[in-house]
């Protein structure tokens, strides 16, 4: 079965779980392994493709985050020295003077230095972006054409936890978890292919 869109999604939940009676719950359930992929416990989701670079010239002490924000790689200024130091909303010093910022934190969807630029700067922003929703109308994004097993075993997961059968609960449970480990895997070897590691004691090996 071909599993590269919405409704082949929905239709392949339905034949894996056997249960369609289910069927429009399944929406719900698509979004609750989607909310999964990126929130557990176990290995977040980390791809290439949700890898976005923004700059944004400001003068403020708060900027707004960019939309679907997940987490950041990397946050500067574009200046030398412009590395920012990310601290908690707790041990932010924001201390009542203007300057260079040197620190950060995330409170809700914004960003807040640790003091108010004194000219403009531009911020340089790395950072992991949530794909699309799937839905009946966006009916496809870069995970599940890429990795449409995350999708299948994640729908299905939640499916299972709906109907309370515990035992497909832990088959499924595992083949999710398993399905966005090898994702990150394949795509960590697509990013820095056979290149060797060096170990500790100074030898390489690929």
């Amino acid at each position: 079965m071909a599993l590269t869109n919405y409704s082949e999604l929905v239709k392949a939940v339905v034949s894996w779980s056997h249960r369609g009676d289910l069927l429009e719950l399944i929406p719900d359930f698509i979004t609750l392994a989607e909310d999964a992929m990126y929130n557990n416990e176990i290995q977040s989701l980390k791809l290439r493709s949700m890898e976005f670079t923004s700059t944004t010239p400001t003068d403020s002490k708060v900027i707004a985050l960019p939309p679907n924000f997940e987490f950041s790689r990397s946050t500067r200024l574009t200046i030398n020295g412009g590395q920012l130091v990310y601290v908690t909303p707790e041990s932010l010093n924001g201390v009542n003077v203007t300057g260079q910022p040197k620190s950060f934190t995330i409170i809700g969807n914004n960003i807040e230095f640790n003091r108010t630029p004194d000219s403009e700067y531009t911020l340089q922003l790395q950072y992991f972006r949530k794909e699309p929703a799937l839905t009946a109308t966006n009916t496809t994004n870069n995970v599940l054409t890429d990795h449409p097993s995350v999708y299948l075993n994640g729908t299905t997961l939640e499916a299972m936890i709906y109907a309370q059968d515990f035992d497909q609960q832990q088959i499924y449970r595992a083949r999710f978890y398993n399905a966005i480990k090898g994702a990150n895997r394949s795509d960590k070897k697509g990013r820095y292919g056979n290149a060797p590691s060096l170990k500790i004691d100074g030898g390489m090996h690929p």
